[in-house]
């Protein structure tokens, strides 16, 4: 069985679940890593993803850390959807993959 652009979207959940820890996820952190990635997984990316998911998925773990750690730092208990754009931002400029070009 071949990977498909949902597959890939549940590893990237998983992936993310587990850089967040503890942390509660809400409904529109799912939507929003929806809308800002599902149709970047493109027919290259399923057909690369046995060599780019390993690399992929451990951006999505330092995703969840980075908003886990903002939002204990803020003292909340939960992340909100409003902040996964920006901090998406910064892990994709630190990323150096060819799947995170620059601006």
């Amino acid at each position: 069985m071949g990977y498909t652009q949902d597959g890939i979207m549940a590893q990237i959940y998983v992936a993310f679940g587990q850089g967040t820890g503890a942390i509660r996820v809400s409904q529109d952190v799912c939507t929003a890593l929806h809308e800002q990635y599902h149709d970047r997984i493109t027919a290259s990316v399923i057909q690369r993803w046995n060599t780019l998911g390993v690399q992929v998925l451990e951006r999505f773990r330092a995703l969840g850390r980075l908003l886990a750690l903002n939002a204990g730092m803020a003292g909340r208990t939960t992340i909100a959807g409003a902040e996964v754009v920006s901090a998406a931002r910064t892990v994709e400029s630190q990323s150096g993959s060819e799947l995170c070009p620059p601006g």
